[in-house]
C-alpha cells in the first residue's frame, strides 16, 4: 500500500528576516563601507568608513584604491587625492568567534570628482595656402568634459576672437603665430580652472600683382648699334616673359632683351606670365609699356683691293694697294695672306715672299661718324700669280789660276732671256758673251752676270776668279827700326796655305817659327839682336793643292 506524504515549505520574504539578528550567523563577519560624501572637487579630503557585523579578534583593514594597496589599517580612509571614478574598497581579516581564520570583502564605492579634467585642444586649418589678405578660418578639436570652456585666440601673443572655437581673419602676414587657449571651470568648484594651448605658425604668400616695366638703354641709336632692354616684373618666383617687337615674338624669356638689328619705328613690348604655381594672384599676366626705336641710318663702309702688276717673280715684291669708301676719320687696314694677318696700319701692302696662288684680301675697320659704332668691312680677294726668276748656274762654279794667266768663264741660264751684263766687263776680253774670256789676271777678280728674262724677272750671280802668286823670299833684310824692311816674312798675297816658316842659325838653333803667314822674324832671339850674317830659313805649306817645301838662306843686314 502506498503512501503519500505531504510537505509544506513556508518561504519568508527576505526582509522579514532581515531584522532578526537572531537568525544571522555569528560566525560570519559582514563588513560595509559609506563616503561622507561624493561628487566632490578636485583635491577635496573625504572619509570612508567601514561598518564590520561578528567582529571576532586579531583584525586587520586593509584598504585599497584602484586594487592598489593604500597601506592604512583603520576602520576608517581619509584622503584628498581621489580622481574621478577611483573604485576603494576593503578587505577584513579576522579570527571569527567561531575561531576561524577569515577574510571578506566590503563592498565598492566609486569616487566621482566633478572637475577632474585634463582639457586637450589642437588649432587646424584646413586651407594649406594662406593668401595675403585672403579670408581664412581656423578650428579647433577639444575635450573638456562637462566643465565650462572659454577660448581665448591670439595672433603673435595679441588677443583677438571671441569665445568660440572658431576663429575668421584677413589680415595674416608671414609667420604669423595663431594660438588658441582653451582654459575649463566648474561652477561648483571655484578656483580650480586648467587650460591647454595650441598653436601653427603660417606661411602667408605674398599677394602677387602682375605688372611688368622695360627700360632700354637708349631708344635713339645707329644702324647696327646694340640696345639692352631690361624687365623689372612682379610675377612670382619664376614668371615667364615674352619679349615682343611690333607684337611678334622673338622667343627671348628672360630678365633682359639685347638686339642691333632692330629698324626705325620698331615698337618693343614685353608680357609678364604668372607662374602656375603661384595661387595667391590678382591675374595672370600683364604687359609692359611700349618702347618705340629710332634708327639713324649711315652710308655702309667699303674696300677693294688692286695689285700694281698681274704677276710676280719670285722673291721680288709685290704692291697692293686699297681704295676705301665711307672709311669715317680712323680707319684701320689689315692686311691677309690666305686669312692669316701679316700687316697693318696703311692702306698699301708691299710683300716680297709669295707663293703662286695666295690669295690676299683686306680689312678695314673704322668708325662711324656720329655712332658708337666700329665697322669691319672685308675687300675683294686678289690671287698672286708667281713666275720663277731666271736660274743662273756657273761650270765651274769658281776658277783658280796662276797670277797672269787668263780664265775661260761659262754660264748657263734657264728660262728665256731679253738681256744680260758682265760685271766688270773690262775685265773680259768678250762680254756680251755667256762663255767670255777674261784678261789676264793678277789678283783675285769678282765677276758678276746679271739677266733678265722675257717676262721682266732679273736674277744675278757673282763667280769668284782666285790668283795664285808664288812664293818669292827675299834674301836681305835690314831689321834697324826705320820701318822699312825691318822684318823676313813671306810676302803678303802669297797664295800659300802655311804649316810652318822657321829660321836657323849657322849651327843650326831655331832663332824664330810661326804657322802664322802674316807674322815674320826681326832679326832677334830671346830679345836681343843678332849679329849680321847669313841665316838659313824653311818653309811648308800647300800651294795650288801641292804641298811645297822651300828652303833658302837670308842676309841680316846691320
Amino acid at each position: 500500500m502506498l503512501k503519500y506524504y505531504l510537505v509544506i515549505f513556508i518561504v519568508l520574504p527576505l526582509r522579514l528576516l532581515a531584522g532578526r539578528t537572531d537568525l544571522v550567523d555569528p560566525c560570519v563577519p559582514t563588513i560595509m563601507i559609506s563616503e561622507s560624501q561624493n561628487n566632490i572637487c578636485v583635491g577635496t579630503s573625504i572619509i570612508i568608513t567601514a561598518k564590520v557585523t561578528n567582529e571576532g579578534t586579531g583584525i586587520v583593514y586593509k584598504w585599497k584604491r584602484n586594487n592598489i594597496d593604500a597601506g592604512l589599517n583603520n576602520p576608517d580612509f581619509t584622503f584628498a587625492g581621489f580622481k574621478d571614478s577611483d573604485v576603494v574598497i576593503c578587505e577584513y581579516i579576522s579570527r571569527t568567534a567561531c575561531g576561524v581564520d577569515t577574510t571578506i570583502t566590503s563592498n565598492k564605492v566609486i569616487i566621482r570628482v566633478v572637475n577632474d579634467v585634463a582639457p586637450l585642444i589642437t588649432v587646424s586649418n584646413y586651407d594649406p595656402l594662406v593668401c595675403e589678405g585672403n579670408v581664412t578660418t581656423f578650428t579647433t578639436t577639444s575635450f573638456y568634459g562637462n566643465e565650462i570652456p572659454f577660448f581665448q585666440w591670439t595672433v603673435n601673443d595679441v588677443p583677438v576672437g571671441n569665445n568660440s572655437p572658431i576663429y575668421t581673419t584677413s589680415s595674416l602676414t608671414n609667420g604669423a603665430k595663431v594660438k588658441c587657449t582653451l582654459t575649463i571651470s566648474s561652477p561648483s568648484c571655484p578656483g580650480s580652472e586648467r587650460s591647454a594651448t595650441s598653436q601653427l605658425t603660417l606661411y602667408v604668400y605674398p599677394l602677387i600683382h602682375p605688372k611688368i616695366e622695360i627700360k632700354p638703354s637708349k631708344t635713339n641709336i645707329c644702324k647696327g648699334e646694340t640696345i639692352l632692354f631690361t624687365a623689372l616684373a612682379n610675377g612670382g618666383p619664376n614668371p615667364a616673359l615674352n619679349w615682343k617687337i611690333n607684337g611678334i615674338s622673338t622667343g627671348e624669356t628672360t630678365g633682359f632683351f639685347s638686339s642691333k638689328t632692330l629698324q626705325d619705328g620698331d615698337v618693343v613690348t614685353c608680357i609678364v606670365t604668372v607662374d602656375q604655381d603661384s595661387r595667391c594672384k590678382t591675374g595672370a599676366s600683364a604687359s609692359s609699356d611700349t618702347v618705340v626705336i629710332h634708327v639713324r641710318n649711315y652710308p655702309q663702309p667699303s674696300i677693294t683691293i688692286a695689285a700694281s702688276l698681274p704677276q710676280v717673280c719670285v722673291g721680288k715684291p709685290a704692291t697692293f694697294t686699297s681704295k676705301a669708301q665711307n672709311a669715317g676719320n680712323i680707319p684701320y687696314y689689315e692686311w691677309q695672306i690666305n686669312g692669316q694677318n701679316v700687316a697693318s696700319g696703311t692702306p698699301t701692302f708691299i710683300y716680297n715672299k709669295f707663293n703662286n696662288g695666295d690669295k690676299v684680301s683686306c680689312n678695314l675697320t673704322t668708325n662711324i661718324p656720329g655712332c658708337p659704332l666700329t665697322a669691319m668691312v672685308s675687300s675683294n680677294m686678289e690671287k698672286v700669280t708667281v713666275i720663277d726668276t731666271p736660274l743662273i748656274t756657273f761650270s765651274p762654279p769658281e776658277f783658280t789660276i796662276l797670277a797672269g794667266e787668263q780664265a775661260s768663264l761659262n754660264a748657263s741660264v734657264s728660262g728665256s732671256l731679253s738681256s744680260y751684263i758682265w760685271k766688270p766687263a773690262g775685265a773680259l776680253v768678250t762680254p756680251i758673251s755667256l762663255t767670255p774670256l777674261t784678261i789676264p789676271l793678277f789678283q783675285d777678280t769678282v765677276f758678276n752676270l746679271s739677266v733678265l728674262d722675257i717676262n721682266g724677272c732679273a736674277a744675278s750671280k757673282d763667280l769668284q776668279v782666285k790668283v795664285l802668286h808664288k812664293l818669292y823670299m827675299p834674301t836681305a833684310f835690314t831689321p834697324n827700326s826705320d820701318g822699312k824692311n825691318d822684318l823676313f816674312r813671306i810676302p803678303q798675297g802669297t797664295s800659300l796655305l802655311l804649316h810652318g816658316f822657321s829660321v836657323f842659325d849657322r849651327w843650326g838653333s831655331i832663332v824664330f817659327t810661326t804657322n802664322d803667314i802674316s807674322q815674320g822674324w826681326n832679326g832677334k832671339y830671346l830679345d836681343q839682336d843678332l849679329s849680321s850674317g847669313i841665316y838659313v830659313y824653311t818653309i811648308k805649306g800647300i800651294f795650288n793643292g801641292k804641298e811645297v817645301l822651300v828652303k833658302g838662306t837670308v842676309f841680316l843686314m846691320r
